[in-house]
């Protein structure tokens, strides 16, 4: 079995169990997000039902990062569900900072990771104020001495699924030769390079989908060394080692299926 059937079987058995056991909505939207790419509909009406009975009357779920993962995994179930979509996005936009970006809540400062998975996953929140408010960030956090590497993969990730150039052209180009100067000499890599957890699934994860959002600029041998690392570190029963398996898991898959397309291997 391969090293994505080996984690995909087990995230969707996590799913599972974590239905059964009313866990939260934003862990099984992620797997269903990441894991899935073609519903059935016994599971997607599951799914769907479960989430639905947990959005609020506001439109949204216990934060904005399980809101924007909830919505999303409607979005994947067709147009049955539009209306609570709309309802979910209609509360992401009123929850978003009067400067652009997206905290956790209305009362939270406004931050890089969750901007920039509302970019991503849900072009339906794009907005000018959104991609300057993460560019005029991340450019900030770019000159910190220490920066983190899961930052950066985020950013590439919302630039490079919306195309959008910012408006400093260098700035794609920079957050790549940062990245690849971070990977840890095993090939994986952590929150920054000598950071003593070293590499675990989750930064590589993220990594990887934001460098692979950019195909034509990537390194390929950066890749190619994250995916031997992810393969070597998975563990027999498909998931790899983190504290939230079932979070760095999911992360890890994507990670790995996106890196695999960029080599031309699925």
């Amino acid at each position: 079995m391969s090293y994505l059937s080996k984690a995909r079987r087990s995230l969707i058995a996590s799913q599972e169990s974590l239905l059964s056991r009313c866990m939260e909505p934003k862990r099984i939207c992620r797997i269903t997000s990441i894991a899935y790419s073609n519903q059935k509909v016994e599971h997607a009406q599951k799914v769907a039902s479960f989430i639905l009975k947990k959005q609020l009357k506001d439109g949204g779920w216990s934060d904005t990062e399980e809101t924007i993962w909830c919505a999303k995994a409607l979005c994947n179930f067709g147009g049955h569900y539009l209306p609570k979509i709309n309802d979910a996005l209609k509360w992401l936009k009123s929850m978003q900072h009067p400067s652009g970006g997206w905290g956790l809540t209305n009362r939270d400062m406004p931050r890089i990771p969750t901007t920039s998975l509302a970019l991503a996953l849900l072009p339906q929140l794009f907005c000018e104020s959104a991609f300057s408010w993460l560019e005029n960030e991340w450019a900030k956090d770019m000159k910190a001495k220490v920066k983190l590497t899961y930052k950066g993969g985020l950013t590439l990730m919302a630039f490079g699924r919306n195309a959008i150039q910012p408006k400093n052209p260098s700035l794609i180009e920079q957050t790549l030769t940062y990245l690849a100067a971070e990977q840890i000499d095993d090939g994986g890599f952590g929150p920054w390079k000598n950071h003593p957890i070293g590499s675990d699934p989750w930064s590589t994860g993220i990594t990887l989908v934001g460098l692979t959002s950019y195909p034509g600029l990537v390194d390929k041998k950066v890749i190619e060394r994250a995916v031997e690392w992810l393969c070597k570190n998975q563990l027999p029963s498909g998931y790899w080692k983190y504290h939230f398996i079932d979070e760095g898991s999911a992360y890890a898959y994507w990670g790995l299926t996106e890196a695999l397309k960029f080599l031309g291997e699925i």
